[in-house]
């Protein structure tokens, strides 16, 4: 709301309460062949002075802003000699101003996140790499008046979204392209969070007078030759440490194998040995008088029909 608006506000108001309050003489009356008083003209003074007043609120220089919270509020003369660039004055709260010959301009301080379209840079050797960086930035307060004064122009068509899209687009895109041109390709994907402090460094450098950057990605994609190149690497290295694992499995396995050979033959070659012990000892034990103990042992009682000589009654001949 403009003060010029509350001016023609308040004469609106003074207008009608005084002709309500028949206060105001606009009109003039007479007495009609009933007695009643009816307007039959107006009043020329009043009139002029109510319009003058309405040219006067109209034409009146002064106006007012409120500095909202969160922005850092400038007076601009329009009348410097550099068109304002010479004499800009950091004002808060309520500001009241000449609209002809001053202006008002609130920079905001809040941080923004930006995400650029995809655009192409080119690496070391000349491989084209696509990109879509992505970052926070805002306005440094203590530098926001010569952040003004110096980007004005742009400033003014759009405020801070015409920077983005114009002078700091070309400052980001700048700066990941120059820093991408001092190495290979290998090194932007291998060492992508090195790179990517390298660029917020020289971003930095071209615009940290008037801005603070953070949390800068490129979100950079490898070209598509590479990324099968890179793809097949992996893939190569992924059947290298399969078939590592396997080999390793596999000669575990034939170690167990080993393992338990030698122990079967360990069994065998005991058992051999307590078999031809048990033999031995088997064999010291047999004596003729044990082996006719085992005859009869096993004589189921019975004499044989037939005698192989006279005189022996008995089938053992022990102890003669």
């Amino acid at each position: 709301m403009s003060l010029t608006f509350l001016l023609l506000l308040v004469i609106a108001l003074v207008v009608i309460i005084g002709i309500v309050t028949k206060k105001l003489d606009i009109l003039t009356y007479s007495t009609d062949r009933n007695g009643k008083q009816v307007p039959n003209g107006v009043r020329w003074k009043p009139l002029t002075f109510i319009f003058f007043a309405c040219i006067a609120a109209l034409l009146q220089p002064m106006n007012y802003d409120v500095i909202s919270v969160g922005h850092k509020g400038l007076l601009i003369n329009l009348l410097g000699d550099k068109r304002g660039a010479s004499d800009t004055e950091e004002v808060s709260g309520v500001v009241f101003y000449n609209k002809y010959t001053q202006e008002i301009q609130e920079i905001p301080l809040d941080q923004r996140h930006i995400e650029y379209p995809e655009s192409i840079i080119v690496a070391k050797g000349g491989f084209p790499c696509p990109i879509k960086p992505s970052f926070n930035y805002s306005v440094k307060e203590s530098t926001a008046a010569d952040m003004f004064t110096n980007l004005r122009s742009t400033y003014k068509k759009g405020g801070l979204e015409a920077i983005q899209e114009g002078w700091l687009n070309n400052a980001i895109i700048g700066a990941i392209n120059d820093v991408a041109n001092r190495h290979s390709i290998d090194y932007l994907f291998n060492n992508r969070e090195t790179y990517e402090a390298e660029i917020l460094s020289e971003v930095n450098k071209r615009i940290g007078k008037w801005f603070l950057v953070s949390q800068l990605k490129t979100n950079i994609q490898p070209p598509k030759a590479i990324r099968q190149s890179i793809e097949d690497k992996a893939t190569a290295d992924a059947d290298a440490i399969k078939a590592e694992a396997q080999a390793r499995v596999a000669q575990a396995d034939a170690q167990r194998k080993i393992q338990l050979a030698k122990g079967d033959s360990a069994s065998i070659v005991i058992r051999a040995q307590a078999d031809a012990k048990a033999i031995s000892l088997k064999q010291q034990e047999i004596t003729p008088t044990y082996v006719e103990y085992q005859r009869v042992l096993k004589w189921d009682g019975v004499m044989p029909a037939t005698m192989l000589g006279s005189g022996s009654g008995t089938l053992l001949n022990l102890g003669k």
